[in-house]
């Protein structure tokens, strides 16, 4: 895989890292901060991230054991955040080749949508099958734009170990 951004060739990821960060963004989400429009959705963040670039290894299974675990931590609608973290795999998995093409920035711009959709779909099931809307659950919005904000630093962090070289030869160009 070719880093577009730097031209950098990177070494093939590593599926003990790709999991391991999967389940730290799990503990970040079960971290008890509350649910509050800042706080961003590290997992669906890593999800997108991983389906982006390793769908092999993350897919549409992997989103919706992992919606099913934040479905039980929030006690919500069962199935509601498996639904649509398996819906924003398969639309990260089905756009991965126009947006690893891109630079980190567009990425984001093009990845806001996704986070919308995800950080807004609970608002819209609860509005459809109770008939009431939340006013206070729209700061979803909030919270997709700081999802979109962070995906720079979460593109950094999570390719910093493909990015090492295995062994350092000054003379080699590449």
């Amino acid at each position: 895989m070719i880093d577009f951004q730097s031209g950098y060739i990177l070494r093939p990821a590593n599926p003990i890292f790709v999991y391991f960060s999967l389940f730290c963004a799990l503990l970040l989400n079960l971290l008890p901060i509350g649910n509050y429009g800042w706080v961003p959705d590290w997992l669906i963040i890593c999800i997108v991230f991983w389906n982006i670039h390793q769908h092999r290894y993350v897919g549409v299974i992997i989103a919706f054991i992992l919606g099913l675990l934040m479905d039980v931590h929030n006690s919500d609608l069962l199935g509601l955040h498996a639904f649509s973290y398996s819906l924003i795999a398969y639309l990260a998995i089905s756009w991965h080749r126009r947006i690893i093409a891109l630079s980190v920035l567009t990425q984001a711009l093009h990845l806001l949508p996704i986070f919308l959709l995800v950080s807004l779909f609970p608002v819209i099931a609860h509005w459809l099958l109770s008939g009431e809307i939340y006013w206070w659950a729209l700061t979803g919005a909030i919270q997709a734009l700081i999802e979109a904000l962070l995906w720079p630093l979460a593109t950094r962090i999570l390719l910093s170990p493909q990015r090492r070289p295995i062994d350092v030869d000054h003379n080699r160009p590449i």
